[in-house]
């Protein structure tokens, strides 16, 4: 088959690669349909790290990608809920499939991973192939993959594979409440979700903080308050009359952006931090402290989220018009890297298709 293969830092090639086979019987293989690069799978591109991978150094071949949805080509012996010929989306993220975190949906609590035995997500290392391929393996099919519901469109099944759950986790983390007041720094797809999210659930004011114009001003679509980074405590403090917002969500996963969350948190207030970090990134610890402010790091569970995201989805609560900015062939998947990566031309989201 065809994928893209990570061969180093800003060596995603389009090529050859083997064919997936059903190493489990829980297991099934999709025809991939719809793929997309995530602002996480840069940190590969650049040569920075994942959790435990460093991409600066020599490593195995592998397919990237971890957003997909596809057509089922093939089923384990043990798979319940698919048969060959569903449409189905696919988790992003992986556990060990047996703990009872896993059975929860919750994969990033997966008991398993403190023994290297789940803990993971697809395209983030030969271990786990990804989806920017033509066929890929699903592993725990039942747990981590499920069909896609009538009403919702192929872009927004799409989010709900990583971008949306994760910026629905971010909501869920600083515990939004109706009448809250919110904001969400970093504007890229999974900001941009947590603040649609945050809107969905009944904050009262969400404000959309980010450098690029373009990025900030798409969230009055849905009744954002775009904000340039520059601006945004000059405004909130004079808006909060110098309290400060209930809850943030930190979308980009660098010092100052964290600094800057707490810094406009309210005192008692909560900041999740959604962006994935690097070993030296500081964190405002003696801010937070003095401000009792909650700090949230995390990575989301993703199944977790569909039973309470798909009506809201399908309800029209939840639109995410406009993040996908972009389509093109997986065989250019190189150009779409490095666009993406540039921020090229007003792109946000590129969908890529077999």
């Amino acid at each position: 088959m065809k994928a893209l293969v990570f061969n180093g830092p800003r060596q995603i090639q389009y090529e050859s690669f083997d064919d997936p086979t059903i190493t489990d019987d829980r297991n099934l293989i999709i025809k991939m349909q719809r793929c997309s690069i995530c602002g996480s799978d840069l940190h590969m591109y650049h040569g920075g790290m994942i959790g435990p991978f460093d991409y600066s150094q020599p490593a195995e071949r592998f397919c990237t990608g971890h957003e997909m949805l596809g057509e089922v080509a093939e089923v384990g012996k043990a798979v319940r809920n698919h048969r060959v010929g569903d449409r189905i989306l696919i988790s992003g993220g992986i556990g060990c499939g047996e703990c009872k975190r896993c059975r929860a949906g919750q994969f990033n609590q997966c008991e398993g991973a403190a023994r290297g035995q789940g803990g993971t997500a697809y395209g983030i290392h030969s271990s786990l192939n990804g989806g920017h391929a033509e066929y890929v393996e699903i592993r725990h099919a039942d747990l981590g993959a499920t069909t896609i519901p009538d009403g919702v469109t192929d872009e927004q099944a799409i989010l709900l594979t990583d971008a949306l759950a994760t910026g629905y986790y971010g909501v869920k983390s600083i515990r939004v409440q109706p009448g809250d007041s919110v904001a969400v720094i970093g504007q890229g797809p999974v900001g941009r979700m947590a603040a649609e999210a945050a809107m969905a659930v009944g904050a009262s004011r969400v404000y959309c903080i980010d450098p690029q114009e373009s990025r900030r001003n798409a969230s009055s679509s849905f009744g954002g308050i775009p904000l340039d980074p520059a601006d945004a405590v000059v405004r909130i403090t004079e808006d909060t009359k110098a309290v400060g917002v209930d809850g943030v969500i930190e979308a980009v996963g660098m010092g100052p952006t964290i600094e800057q969350g707490v810094q406009i948190a309210r005192f008692g207030g909560r900041v999740s931090v959604l962006g994935v970090l690097q070993p030296d990134t500081p964190v405002p610890f003696q801010m937070a402290q003095a401000k009792s402010v909650s700090l949230h790091p995390g990575l989301a569970g993703v199944v977790d989220s569909w039973a309470e995201l798909i009506p809201l989805v399908c309800g029209g609560r939840i639109k995410g018009e406009g993040v996908f900015t972009h389509q093109m062939p997986l065989s250019e998947g190189a150009e779409a890297f490095r666009m993406f990566e540039a921020r090229e031309d007003g792109v946000i989201k590129i969908m890529m298709t077999s």
